[in-house]
C-alpha cells in the first residue's frame, strides 16, 4: 500500500492507495483510500463511491504484451523510436514540476508543486520522452511495489506549443507509455493502471481519453475510494470555502 500525507496549514491529510489496512483511529482522522478492490472494503466504516480505471496485466511476456496494441500504437512507437525519441526514468523533481505546469498553464488546469511531488516520497516515480535533448513529453507513476500495481498519476506533453510539431509530440508521448509499461512489466510489477476511465461519460474530451487508454490492449474494472467521515466534511468544506483541488 501507498501511504503519505499532504500538509494542509497544520492538518495532515493522509491517503493512501490499492489496499485498505483498517485501524480504528484512521476512521477519525483526515483519511482517504484510493483505488480499492471492493472485495477488501466490504465491511468499512465511511464514504464510499465507485470509480473505474483501466488496467493492463503485465504478466504476460514482453511480446504478447505489445501484440494487444493497437496497430496504431505499434506503428507510431517503432516511427517515434527510429526518429530517434529517447525515453528515460530520473527523479529530478524540479525539472519535471517546470515542465508539468508550463503545460498545465497553457492548458488552464491545476498546478503541481515541488512540495506536493516529494510528499510522494519513494510512492512515485518520473518519466520523460527527449527529442533533440528537449523533452516532449513526461509522466508520472505512483508505484507500490507490494501490490504489484504502478498507476499513472501525471501527464504533459508540448502538444500546446505551436513550434513543436504535434505529431511528433503524439508519437513520443504514445512511445513513452509503450517504454514505460515495458520498463515496469521488467521490473516486477504485474498490473499497470492507466489512472482511471471516465465510465458511462457524455463528454467527448474525456470519451476520447478512455479510447487512447484502450489501444494499449488493458481492460476497464471496478474499484471502491472510501473517505473517512472526517476526511469526506473536510473535502466539502473546503469546496465551500472556494478551495476545491487543493485537499
Amino acid at each position: 500500500m501507498i501511504r503519505y500525507y499532504k500538509k494542509f496549514y497544520f492538518l495532515k491529510v493522509y491517503e493512501n492507495w490499492f489496499q485498505y489496512n483498517y485501524r480504528f483511529k484512521d476512521v477519525l482522522g483526515l483519511n482517504v483510500y484510493w483505488h480499492v478492490k471492493k472485495q477488501d472494503t466490504a465491511k468499512v466504516p465511511g464514504i464510499k463511491f465507485i470509480s473505474h480505471t483501466v488496467e493492463l496485466a503485465l504478466n504476460l511476456d514482453s511480446e504478447a504484451i505489445t501484440a494487444n496494441f493497437s496497430k496504431q500504437i505499434r506503428q507510431q512507437a517503432r516511427i517515434a523510436e527510429t526518429e530517434g525519441i529517447n525515453c528515460t526514468f530520473h527523479n529530478d523533481i524540479d525539472v519535471f514540476v517546470e515542465f508539468f505546469n508550463d503545460f498545465a498553464r497553457k492548458k488552464n488546469t491545476d498546478l503541481v508543486s515541488r512540495r506536493r511531488m516529494e510528499e510522494f516520497g519513494d510512492g512515485i516515480t518520473l518519466s520523460f520522452a527527449l527529442y533533440n535533448g528537449e523533452i516532449m513529453a513526461a509522466h508520472s507513476y505512483l508505484i507500490d511495489k507490494e501490490a504489484g500495481i504502478v498507476r499513472h498519476h501525471h501527464a504533459a506533453t508540448r502538444r500546446l506549443d505551436d513550434q513543436v510539431d504535434k505529431n511528433l509530440i503524439g508519437r513520443a508521448n504514445k512511445y513513452l507509455t509503450v517504454k514505460n509499461i515495458l520498463y515496469f512489466k521488467e521490473q516486477g510489477y504485474t498490473t499497470f493502471d492507466f489512472g482511471g476511465y471516465a465510465k458511462d461519460t457524455t463528454n467527448e474530451s474525456l470519451k476520447g481519453i478512455n479510447n487512447y487508454k484502450l489501444l494499449f490492449g488493458g481492460t476497464v474494472v471496478e474499484s471502491v475510494n472510501y473517505f473517512s467521515y472526517p476526511y469526506w466534511f473536510f473535502k466539502k468544506l473546503s469546496a465551500l470555502l472556494g478551495m476545491k483541488g487543493k485537499v
